[in-house]
């Protein structure tokens, strides 16, 4: 079908019938429920994934997603792949859900007993439970309290966001190491996880952001757990937005350019817009993460 969406991509397909207005009448294929964001993009994610890996032997590179439209009900998944390598013919992937509002989703095979280790590991560290999973959005479910967040944008008060986080892995059968992981807050925050495996690159980053003007955060008094390894305080022209427009690209490739030179190497760079919802008041808040292991 020939049409204006040919300027953006090289082929389209519709899950259901076009109208002659130009909107869809879906079949049944995306599904989505309740007022906490749950849909099963990540079981159709892995649909895709599975045929594209294990059928016709792509290697997935990356998995990005983010809401859109005013109030966010618009869920966009893309899947990226590189070229061919027979051990994608063989090797499984599994994809695990992070939901803020208290869930932990799993899509995939039970390759070599995964879902009992994980059941372990997540009982362990964050106090989850199993509980029963609808197989139209999900294979395994857990329900847990371990996520938080606190704070809010001084521009206004929040009622309510859900945030939720998407984590492919692909079994090599061979112990893989941490991985680094740095994100950016243009509130005025820059936040790194990972240092139990890199110890070495919070003495990299020091020297590299404290001469910028980024201070060492210091937790505050109601702030009883860190919610990440080191973080940094950015200078007030650290961060750079008017309207849509915005500096992270730029702080990002800095970064990349930056650990590139020390041996890291960029896997993922995913970046996101939430849109908190306070009387008619709508206000966009950008973050891009990076995330970097050694090659």
């Amino acid at each position: 079908m020939d049409g204006p969406w040919d300027m953006v991509c090289d082929k389209r397909y519709i899950c259901g019938t076009q109208c002659g207005d130009g909107s869809i009448v879906q079949n049944g294929i995306y599904q989505s429920r309740g007022m906490e964001g749950e849909n099963n993009m990540g079981k159709l994610s892995m649909m895709v994934i599975n045929f594209m890996t294990n059928q016709c032997g792509w290697g997935l590179q990356l998995v990005d997603g983010g809401n859109l439209g005013r109030d966010g009900s618009i869920r966009e998944q893309q899947i990226k792949f590189k070229a061919t390598h027979p051990l994608n013919l063989i090797a499984p992937h599994l994809m695990i859900e992070l939901r803020q509002v208290g869930y932990v989703e799993i899509n995939g095979a039970n390759t070599n007993g995964i879902f009992d280790k994980l059941d372990g590991w997540l009982k362990q560290k964050w106090s989850a439970s199993q509980i029963q999973a609808d197989p139209q959005y999900c294979d395994v479910k857990f329900s847990t309290s371990s996520f938080k967040s606190r704070g809010s944008d001084p521009a206004v008060l929040v009622d309510a966001h859900h945030l939720q986080r998407r984590l492919v892995f692909r079994c090599d059968d061979h112990v893989q190491h941490g991985e680094h992981h740095v994100e950016f807050r243009d509130q005025g925050y820059i936040e790194v996880n990972g240092l139990h495996d890199a110890q070495d690159v919070k003495s990299a980053l020091d020297d590299y952001y404290i001469p910028q003007g980024c201070t060492h955060y210091t937790q505050g008094f109601l702030e009883k757990e860190p919610y990440c390894d080191l973080k940094y305080r950015t200078p007030g022209n650290f961060y750079y937005r008017s309207g849509s427009t915005n500096n992270l690209g730029k702080r990002t490739t800095e970064l990349a350019h930056f650990m590139g030179n020390r041996g890291w190497k960029l896997m993922l760079c995913n970046g996101g817009q939430r849109h908190r919802a306070l009387t008619g008041l709508l206000t966009g808040l950008r973050a891009n993460a990076l995330r970097a292991t050694v090659s």
